[in-house]
């Protein structure tokens, strides 16, 4: 049940990306939303058909998101605030990269009086490059990332979720780094329990979309020299292939002879997920030298891979990707090493020594277990949401 109403706020969340939405972002907001119920009322604007789950009430309006959607706003905006209005909420929440629903939920914080809190999933710098693509493409980019930042600093509060991206954040803007607040992703580990008693079946598992930036040509490569180190090697990739990128990552690796060691499967959803992954051993992560988008990124897979109690094996350089590395290697959870020939080397390795991958497993799931989207929920309604509230009301009947 709800806790007393009148001492807790109706917040109102803008969130174009939302389930019935499959990803990372979507998944994430659901968590918040969910957890956030059992303390308040939740009402979500998505773009999404509304599916009527956990308590949280869905609205389906056109918010702004990609593209030049930001052109409707003024046509538009009238109608959001008339439904706004008629909620009667008391903080307005936007989650970016995507800078409008964060000026949208600014213009009805200011025509309502109401505390915005704004919540940072990855930094504009990296999202709107302006130094790439035609002269388009760099103003547009330009013009986002000008709007992120300004209306950033017009937040009562604000979340990040890595360390890398509280720094950036404050040194490009004026804001106090009292109510910038670094409040992680994760997974839901209760889902994972499924996970640890799964017989396993596979050696690696790759989870999530295969994207230039992975590196799948050195990935490759990876799994040809690993192969040849452990022979037994099984492989299970859970990833959606149907694209140029997938059809040519198959065909190399049966160049390579490399498919006798590769199972597929579609990507599925977070509640089949666990079982998949708790077939194998070790999870397995790739990234690209020098991509600053993901320099402060940890993905959504790896949260899930250690709730899963599976060590990671990441192809990256862990003196570039501060994040992943103090997750993963800080933690002693996994090996990162950008030497496809090393990393391979230290895979069979482990795979060879059950003691050491029980043990490395065992820790993995303790440290997925920090990071509990129940428990960062609950830390960012204390921490974060509830104070913004108060202090807002405080500072207005104080100014009466």
């Amino acid at each position: 049940m709800v806790a007393n109403l009148k001492k807790t706020p109706h917040i109102l969340m803008l969130a174009p990306l939302f389930p019935p939405f499959r990803g990372a972002a979507a998944s994430r907001l659901f968590s918040l939303a969910r957890y956030w119920r059992k303390h308040t009322r939740v009402t979500v604007i998505s773009c999404q058909q509304p599916l009527q789950q956990e308590g949280i009430r869905q609205i389906k309006f056109p918010v702004t998101f990609a593209g030049y959607d930001f052109l409707r706003i003024p046509f538009l905006f009238s109608r959001l605030l008339r439904i706004t209005r008629s909620l009667d909420v008391d903080l307005i929440f936007a989650s970016i990269p995507a800078p409008w629903p964060l000026l949208e939920g600014y213009l009805l914080s200011c025509r309502l009086g109401l505390p915005l809190v704004a919540d940072v999933r990855d930094l504009p710098s990296a999202t709107y490059p302006v130094d790439k693509g035609v002269i388009a493409v760099r103003v547009y980019n330009a013009l986002r990332r000008s709007v992120s930042m300004y209306f950033l600093n017009k937040a009562e509060r604000m979340v990040t979720v890595t360390q890398l991206f509280k720094e950036e954040i404050l040194k490009a803007l004026n804001y106090s780094s009292n109510k910038l607040h670094i409040i992680g992703n994760g997974s839901e580990v209760d889902l994972y329990d499924q996970a640890l008693g799964v017989e396993k079946e596979f050696d690696l598992v790759y989870s999530g979309t295969l994207i230039p930036v992975r590196n799948p040509g050195v990935m490759l490569k990876f799994l040809k020299k690993l192969a040849h180190l452990y022979s037994s090697l099984k492989v299970l990739f859970i990833s959606d292939l149907d694209s140029s990128l997938g059809r040519e990552f198959i065909r190399d690796l049966k160049r390579l002879d490399l498919m006798r060691h590769v199972v597929f499967k579609k990507m599925v959803s977070p509640s089949e997920l666990p079982s998949l992954l708790g077939k194998a051993k070790v999870g397995w992560t790739s990234l690209r030298d020098g991509e600053y988008y993901f320099r402060g990124v940890i993905s959504a897979k790896n949260y899930e891979y250690l709730a899963a109690g599976l060590p990671i094996m990441g192809l990256l350089d862990p003196d570039y990707y501060v994040e992943a590395r103090r997750l993963i290697a800080d933690n002693q959870v996994g090996i990162l090493d950008p030497d496809l020939c090393s990393l391979a080397r230290k895979t069979a390795d482990l795979l060879k020594d059950k003691v050491r991958l029980n043990r490395m497993s065992r820790r993995a799931r303790k440290v997925g277990e920090r990071f509990d989207r129940k428990r960062l929920a609950e830390e960012y309604y204390y921490k974060v949401i509830l104070p913004a509230w108060e202090e807002f009301n405080a500072n207005r009947l104080g100014g009466r």
